[in-house]
């Protein structure tokens, strides 16, 4: 088990990213809100989808991104690679 932070540089042969979902990505402590500073409000949303981009690339073989509710928009951008199959958790 490990953070999303925790995956970079190592690869696994099953990655399962618990509750992708839309209120829990973006992760909203990690993003200053806009009437605080816009600038940095556009950079911590930048940065959250590649945290997930990362997470899903760090699974060699199979790749669970379960949710419950309304999925993540960033969802969206994490794409089915060939040769994956699905795995039942």
């Amino acid at each position: 088990m490990s953070s999303l932070h925790g995956l970079k540089g190592l690869e696994s042969s099953c990655v399962a990213v618990a509750g992708v979902t839309a209120s829990a990505f973006p992760f909203a402590p990690a993003v200053t809100p806009t009437k605080v500073d816009p600038l940095q409000n556009a950079t911590d949303l930048a940065a959250e989808p590649c945290l997930l981009f990362v997470a899903s690339t760090r699974a060699r073989e199979a790749l669970c991104m379960p949710y419950s509710g309304r999925p993540s928009g960033f969802l969206n951008g994490v794409r089915r690679r060939e040769g994956r199959r699905p795995v039942a958790l």
